[in-house]
C-alpha cells in the first residue's frame, strides 16, 4: 500500500475506525487520531466528538449488557471475580470518582462499567456520570496527543537544521548526563 492509498483510507474509514477502537476505550485510537489530526489528515473536533460517543456508547452498553445478562457475564467473568468485588468495594468508597479515574487506569476500565452493570448501582446514575467522564478522557487525551504531536512536529523540524555533529554532540552530553545520574542514585549510602 503506497501512501497516497493509505491517505484516501484513512480519509474514508479513519473516523469509523476511530468509533469502533474508542467502543472498548480506545487510548490507542484517541491518540493516533491526534497525531493524524496535527497532520491534517483528520478533523479534531470530529475526532474527538467519535471517540467520545464510541467511548460513552461502549461503557454503557457493558454496564447495560452485564445487568440484562448477568448469569452469563458472571460466568464469563470467573478469573476476575476478585476485579470485580475490588470495584464494588471502590465504588462504595470512591462514589462516582471512580467513573472518572476508570477511564484513565488501563486494566479496569471495562471491568468497571461490568461491574457497576452486575452490581446494584443504578445504569441511569452510571451514564449521568459516564458522560462527563467520557468527555474528560476522551478531551484530555485527544487534545494532549494533538498538541504534542504539533510539538514534536515542530521539534523534528527545528532538528533538520541542526548540523549531524551538533546532533551526536547534544546526544552524547545527554546520555553522558543520564550514566552520571544513574552512577550517583546506585550508590550505596554508607
Amino acid at each position: 500500500m503506497d501512501i497516497a492509498s493509505f491517505q484516501t483510507s484513512l480519509e474514508h474509514w479513519g473516523y469509523l475506525l476511530l468509533f469502533f477502537a474508542s467502543f472498548g476505550g480506545g487510548y490507542t485510537a484517541i491518540v493516533a487520531a491526534g497525531v493524524f489530526c496535527a497532520l491534517g489528515k483528520l478533523d479534531i473536533t470530529l475526532s474527538l466528538l467519535i471517540s467520545f460517543t464510541g467511548n460513552c456508547i461502549g461503557s454503557s452498553l457493558l454496564a447495560y449488557l452485564a445487568r440484562t445478562q448477568k448469569k452469563e457475564f458472571t460466568r464469563l467473568l470467573q478469573k476476575h471475580r476478585r476485579k470485580l468485588a475490588l470495584t464494588h468495594i471502590y465504588m462504595q468508597k470512591y462514589g462516582i470518582w471512580l467513573i472518572f479515574f476508570s477511564k484513565f487506569l488501563y486494566g479496569i476500565k471495562t471491568i468497571v462499567p461490568l461491574g457497576i452493570g452486575l452490581s446494584h448501582y443504578s445504569l441511569k446514575k452510571f451514564i449521568l456520570y459516564n458522560i462527563p467522564a467520557c468527555i474528560l478522557f476522551t478531551g484530555s487525551i485527544g487534545l494532549i496527543s494533538f498538541f504534542a504531536s504539533n510539538w514534536m512536529l515542530d521539534l523534528f523540524s527545528k532538528i533538520e537544521k541542526i548540523k549531524g555533529w551538533q546532533i551526536a554532540l547534544i546526544l552524547f552530553i545527554f546520555l553522558s548526563c543520564i550514566f552520571l545520574s544513574m552512577q550517583i542514585i546506585s550508590k550505596k549510602k554508607h
